[in-house]
C-alpha cells in the first residue's frame, strides 16, 4: 500500500470492510440464506469471519495461531466446530459481533510497529509481520463480504487498495497452502506483476515454495494480473478463464503455458 504506515492503512481498512459487513448483515431479514457455490449460510460464513477476527487479535497479542496443519480437511473440521460453537442467527446480533471482533483486532494493534513479528502457526518456526496478518484478515472481511453480497444479490465493490493489502498478506503463507499432489518435485519460476502494484518472484524447487523479490533470477513464465482478479483466482471466486477473457490477466515468458496450471500449485484452505 503507498503509505508511509503500512500497518495504519491495513487496521484502517479492517475497520472499513467490517464495517461493510456489519451493514449489510443488519439489512437482511434472516442470516439463513445459502451462499452460492459454498456449503455455507450467510449466518456461518459471518460466524467463520468473526471467529477469525478474535484468533488473529490474540496471535497479535502474542499468543501463537492455532492452526498447525492448514490441510482442507484440518481447516474444515476447525471451522465447523467454531460456527457450532456460536448458534446466533439474528442478523443484527450478529453484525454487532463483528464490529466487537473487528475492534478487538484493531485494539490489539494499536500503537504497534508493521514490521513486529507474530506467530501466526502452531509448531512453525516461521513468524510473519503484524501487517501480513492485518492483511489476512483484512482478506476474510473483503471475501466472506463479497459471498453474503453474492448470496443476497448486494453489489460488493473490491478496491485495488485493499486486494494489494491482502495479497501481501498472502504471499508470505502460500508455502503452507501448496497443492502436495500438484507441486511434488515441481521446478520452475514464475514472475508475477500486479498491475499498478508490486512485482515479486515465485519459484518451487523440487516442489518447494520459495518467494524472492523481483529480478533475482530467471524466471519461465511472467504472470501479469488485475491485483482485484488475481485475488479473487487465487480464493475460487473467479476462473482463470474469466479473467482471461477479461483481459485481467496475460502470460509471457520462455513457457507461458505454466500460467494455466499456477492456481493449482496451491489449496485454499
Amino acid at each position: 500500500m503507498d503509505s508511509s504506515n503500512p500497518l495504519e492503512d491495513a487496521r484502517a481498512a479492517v475497520a472499513a470492510a467490517a464495517a461493510r459487513v456489519a451493514e449489510l448483515c443488519r439489512s437482511l431479514p434472516s442470516a439463513d440464506v445459502p451462499i452460492p457455490n459454498s456449503e455455507w449460510t450467510v449466518r456461518e460464513a459471518v460466524v467463520h469471519v468473526v471467529f477469525m477476527a478474535d484468533v488473529y487479535a490474540e496471535i497479535a497479542a502474542g499468543t501463537p495461531g492455532p492452526i498447525a496443519d492448514f490441510g482442507v480437511a484440518t481447516v474444515a473440521r476447525r471451522n465447523a466446530d467454531r460456527i457450532a460453537d456460536m448458534p446466533e442467527s439474528d442478523p443484527g446480533k450478529l453484525a454487532d459481533l463483528i464490529l466487537h471482533a473487528a475492534g478487538r483486532f484493531t485494539d490489539a494493534t494499536a500503537n504497534r510497529a508493521g514490521a513486529d513479528l507474530v506467530h501466526y502457526v502452531e509448531f512453525s518456526p516461521t513468524n510473519i509481520e503484524l501487517t501480513q496478518l492485518a492483511g489476512i484478515l483484512l482478506g476474510e472481511f473483503v471475501i466472506h463480504g463479497y459471498d453474503i453480497a453474492a448470496a443476497v444479490g448486494a453489489p460488493w465493490p473490491i478496491s485495488t487498495r485493499d486486494a494489494l493489502a491482502v495479497l501481501a498478506g498472502y504471499a508470505p503463507i502460500f508455502g503452507w497452502v501448496t497443492n502436495p499432489d500438484t507441486a511434488n518435485c515441481h521446478n520452475a519460476g514464475y514472475g508475477i506483476e500486479l498491475r499498478g502494484g508490486p512485482r515479486f518472484t515465485i519459484r518451487f524447487v523440487d516442489g518447494q515454495y520459495q518467494l524472492e523479490p523481483p529480478d533475482t533470477g530467471p524466471v519461465d513464465c511472467t504472470i501479469s494480473a488485475d491485483p482485484v482478479a488475481y485475488l479473487m483466482l487465487a480464493c475460487g471466486r473467479l476462473t482463470q478463464w474469466e479473467a482471461i477473457a477479461l483481459g485481467l490477466l496475460s502470460a509471457a515468458g520462455q513457457r507461458p503455458e505454466l500460467a494455466l496450471g499456477f492456481t493449482k500449485l496451491f489449496v485454499y484452505p
